[in-house]
Parts: C-alpha cells; sequence; structure tokens
C-alpha cells in the first residue's frame, strides 16, 4: 500500500512546476501580443504606402514667413516652399481625379479633407496601442480593430458615402471594385459551390472585397462551423447572386 501511495504522491503537479510553467504560458502570450502589434502597425504602413487613395495626402505644414523666422536661411525657405507647393499640387491633382469621377469641387475637396484627417486618425491609434502596457485589454482589441480599418480609407468610406458615390471614389481612384477569381482548387469549397475561374467575388461576410487580401482578413474573421454569405458574379454576367459557403478557406486564388 505505502508503495502505491508513492506512487499517486509522485504523479501529483508540483505547485513551483505549475507556477513556472503558467508564467513561461504568459510570457509567450506577452511576446505574441506584442509581435501582433507590430505587424498592425507594419500593415498600416503598408497600406498607406499601397493604397492608390493613399498616395498623396499627408500632413499639410502652415507657412511661415521669413519674418516670423530669422534664423531660416533663403534655401531652406525655398525648400520649404517647394515641399509645400509639392503637396499642394498633390492635393490638387487629388481633388481634379473626383471632380472627373462626377463629384463637384466642393464634394471632392471634403473627401480629400476626411481622407487626410483618417489618416491622422489611424496614427494616433497607432499611438496609443503602440504605448500600452495591456495589449490584451478590451481597449487595446479596439484599437486592432480600427487601425485595421483606418488603414485604407476605403474602408471608412464604404460606410460613409452612399453606394454610387463610394463607386465613383473607386473609379477615381483606379481602384478595384471586385476581386476576379484567378484559379480554383478541385474539391475545395468554392468549387464544390459552382464557382470558377473568371467569376467575381463582391462581399464576404457582409464585407466588400476587394482583392485576395481583404478575402484572407475576411475568412479568418469567420466562426468556424458558420455559414457564410458571399455575393458573386459570375463570368459574363452583369448581375449578383448570393451563395452560403462554409467558414474557412475557399481554395481560390485572385
Amino acid at each position: 500500500m505505502a508503495k502505491s501511495s508513492s506512487i499517486f504522491t509522485s504523479a501529483e503537479p508540483d505547485q513551483s512546476s505549475l507556477e513556472a510553467r503558467l508564467a513561461s504560458v504568459e510570457k509567450t502570450l506577452d511576446q505574441t501580443l506584442k509581435i501582433q502589434g507590430q505587424l498592425l502597425e507594419l500593415v498600416s504602413e503598408l497600406s498607406a504606402k499601397l493604397a492608390p487613395e493613399s498616395e498623396a495626402p499627408q500632413s499639410r505644414r502652415a507657412s511661415m514667413s521669413m519674418a516670423q523666422s530669422p534664423a531660416a536661411t533663403p534655401q531652406a525657405y525655398g525648400n520649404r516652399q517647394r515641399t509645400e507647393n509639392r503637396f499642394s499640387r498633390q492635393r490638387g491633382n487629388q481633388v481634379k481625379r473626383l471632380i472627373d469621377a462626377g463629384f463637384t469641387p466642393e464634394r471632392a475637396a471634403l473627401i480629400i479633407d476626411r481622407q487626410e484627417r483618417l489618416q491622422y486618425e489611424q496614427m494616433q491609434y497607432s499611438y496609443e496601442y503602440h504605448h500600452m502596457k495591456d495589449k490584451r485589454s478590451e481597449r487595446a482589441l479596439a484599437l486592432q480593430q480600427k487601425i485595421q480599418t483606418y488603414s485604407n480609407p476605403r474602408r471608412v468610406f464604404e460606410q460613409e458615402l452612399n453606394p454610387a458615390d463610394f463607386e465613383q471614389y473607386l473609379n477615381a481612384f483606379g481602384g478595384r471594385t471586385e476581386m476576379e477569381i484567378g484559379s480554383i482548387i478541385e474539391a475545395a469549397p468554392a468549387y464544390d459551390a459552382g464557382l470558377r475561374a473568371g467569376d467575381k467575388i463582391i462581399r464576404y461576410n457582409n464585407q466588400r472585397v476587394f482583392h485576395m487580401g481583404d478575402l484572407r482578413t475576411q475568412v479568418y474573421q469567420a466562426k468556424p462551423g458558420s455559414s457564410v454569405e458571399v455575393e458573386i458574379q459570375r463570368q459574363g454576367s452583369s448581375s449578383t447572386e448570393t451563395i452560403y459557403l462554409p467558414a474557412g478557406p475557399l481554395g481560390i486564388r485572385g
């Protein structure tokens, strides 16, 4: 009996061992959250550089005359003027593209103002998230969502503009308005649902899809085991239809 008792005693978890394992898990989780935060910041920076509508908007500094800045040299003043003129030209080009797409001059200017404001707010959210100690808090999770959304103004404008204006906005900057399927893996969910190369995915889980990156993001957010609503447009058709696919990878390439 004593021998049997010793066996059960030795099998009981050691308290110090459990605490060490827990500490290790918490450390790993903290490192994972830190990496996730860095990835979010990287994604926002890349989106700002790659998104067509994000090429030009940057902060415009108020000009300062040489009389207000006695220490400024003529060369420094000239460089500042050239920089401000460049930003002004970029802004003017963007406003013109919106006007050419059908917006009034006043409406176009408001959209560009809002676009620049979105970039500023996205930087504020990124700054707050970067300096948060607890990246597992509800506020941190909310900031992650805001950073992801504000890193691409299209996501915000899709909600703020009416459908017709949003399409004009996309067309003005050459933005893709849907994702065309390049190829499909046989026996994958998309193939079984009847989708084929050349078909287009307009929305996934009620979220607009512009490219494969958008689709991947939405797929990862879908709850496992659920059925997801997908709006598609068949090749050669001008109308859309809705199908339902199981949550998870679809087996398609853009």
